[in-house]
């Protein structure tokens, strides 16, 4: 009886701890109540904003499109909720060793570097004190997905994974990023390794400001040289299946140029996609994506309808062909005419390739510019033009003044009939002299201006002389207050007495 009794509560006790331990964060791969249809079926909230196209459901947890030239988001469902990222953690690893490394540097892999990933992660089975160049390490870190790598790599610019991990922090602050925490640079689970859609879109849109990005990111496959380590090459080929077809060719894309993916069991499908439609660079990212089993199922499917859906839904409005409110140019101040100063040129400029992402359905008007003026700006911009549309930001620009600056022009002396030209060198002959004259527009159109207002002022006081019969004329006034003064009838006329012409009579 005793022996039942206990071993009931043996049982009871066992069944517990395995609850709790399973309950863990380490171990909580999935919550069973969480099903790809309820992840389906969540809200989107871009869908909510008034005159804004609405978006496909997916079967991410969490997905956004963002506009990469204006930082636009034209997608959103749950961006900004905290998700484990995986592998797509190695942009940033990348990011930051294109920004502090020279790609001919030689990394020695460490012990640490080699042995401290699980052993049936990602890796391309380099060696403790092998050399590869920081070049091959971000084809295989990329391609391959290679942990040992991006451990490499960030112990070639930090010192240390944890030094490297603070690196990784820093930079998603400067870029804007509110929902990351990075502890390792390659995305194996941890419970403070985190980010969110929004802030990945945010770290790829710095990351492909990098040509060499780019080109790594969307190399197909890459063939690794022999190192001091080993003597065969190694094939290594882009796992980002809109990229590279070797596992299948069913989703490739021709308008994708770079992209990773990811996953873990806690962090199911991750995946990071960029491409070029509609003069647009499109950024896609979907995080927690259970796959059905079949391959690439619905991970590249549900990026492939956010691409169409941006694709068809959005266009690019330049803002320099169209904005007319804040330029201003020196004709509106000043003729320059034809004469030696050219063509009128604005005085204030706005950035030439910067533009708007708007719904096919909208026109430029209809997007609310705010102006913010800068307190000091060594670049020359005066002000920034920021636009939305529908409470969203959509794009934004510079203003500049223009630089007019010093323009040359060209004076050469005629030579008058008779006059002896003297004997030049070939030199000479081939390059004359030619006397310059630097004229200042930009001061030429202050004095000007100057000069004009100057002229306004002059011909309103004269126009108020006339109708108000004010004499301006300092002589002319003294010599009407004159007149006036000794005029008959006068109270401060002067009085002369009357002198007696008639004399006296004599008496005898």
């Amino acid at each position: 009886m005793n022996f039942t009794k206990n071993f009931k509560n043996t049982v009871l006790v066992s069944v517990l701890c395995l609850s709790t331990v399973f309950s863990s964060p380490v171990f909580a791969a999935e919550n069973p109540e969480i099903t790809p249809e309820i992840r389906y079926n969540m809200e989107i909230q871009s869908d909510s904003w008034e005159n804004w196209p609405a978006g496909p459901q997916v079967y991410a947890e969490s997905a956004v499109v963002m506009e990469a030239s204006t930082g636009a988001i034209l997608y959103s469902k749950n961006i900004d909720q905290r998700m484990e990222p995986a592998s797509i953690t190695k942009i940033m690893t990348v990011l930051l060793a294109l920004e502090h490394l020279d790609l001919n540097e030689e990394v020695t892999f460490s012990h640490n570097a080699v042995y401290s990933i699980e052993y049936d992660s990602s890796h391309i089975a380099r060696d403790e004190g092998e050399i590869l160049t920081v070049e091959e390490c971000l084809y295989a870190i990329l391609l391959e997905s290679a942990n040992e790598c991006s451990n490499a790599v960030a112990e070639h610019v930090s010192g240390s994974v944890e030094a490297f991990a603070d690196l990784m922090n820093q930079k998603a602050a400067e870029l804007g990023c509110t929902n990351t925490h990075f502890v390792n640079p390659h995305g194996l689970p941890d419970p403070e390794h985190y980010t969110s859609a929004r802030d990945m879109a945010l770290i790829t849109q710095e990351a492909i400001r990098h040509e060499k990005f780019r080109q790594i990111g969307g190399t197909p496959r890459y063939t690794l040289r022999a190192t001091n380590k080993k003597d065969q090459e190694l094939l290594m080929n882009n796992h980002h299946l809109m990229i590279s077809g070797h596992k299948t060719p069913k989703f490739l894309d021709d308008t994708v140029f770079c992209g990773k993916n990811g996953y873990t069991t806690i962090a199911l499908n991750t995946l990071v996609t960029c491409a070029t439609r509609n003069g647009m660079d499109l950024i896609v990212v979907t995080m927690k994506t259970k796959s059905t089993g079949e391959q690439g199922v619905p991970l590249y499917t549900d990026t492939a309808n956010l691409l169409d859906y941006a694709s068809e839904n959005f266009h690019r409005v330049n803002i320099a062909e169209n904005e007319t409110n804040f330029t201003i140019g020196q004709g509106e101040l000043f003729d320059t005419g034809s004469s030696i100063f050219g063509s009128s040129n604005p005085m204030i400029e706005l950035g030439q390739n910067d533009c708007l992402i708007l719904p096919v359905n909208a026109e430029f008007a209809d997007a609310s510019p705010q102006l913010e003026f800068q307190d000091s700006d060594d670049s020359g911009v005066i002000a920034s033009l920021s636009y939305t549309y529908s409470g969203q930001p959509v794009g934004s620009t510079s203003l500049y003044l223009a630089d007019s600056g010093i323009q040359e022009f060209n004076f050469q002396r005629s030579v008058e009939a008779g006059e002896p030209i003297a004997e030049e060198s070939a030199d000479t002959a081939e390059k004359p002299e030619i006397n310059l004259v630097k004229i200042n527009l930009r001061l030429v159109g202050i004095v000007a201006g100057s000069l004009l207002l100057l002229l306004i002022v002059i011909l309103i006081i004269r126009k108020l002389a006339r109708d108000f019969e004010i004499e301006l004329n300092p002589v002319r006034r003294w010599q009407n207050w004159r007149d006036r003064k000794n005029a008959f009838g006068s109270p401060s006329r002067r009085h002369y007495r009357s002198r007696r012409r008639g004399r006296g009579r004599r008496r005898f």
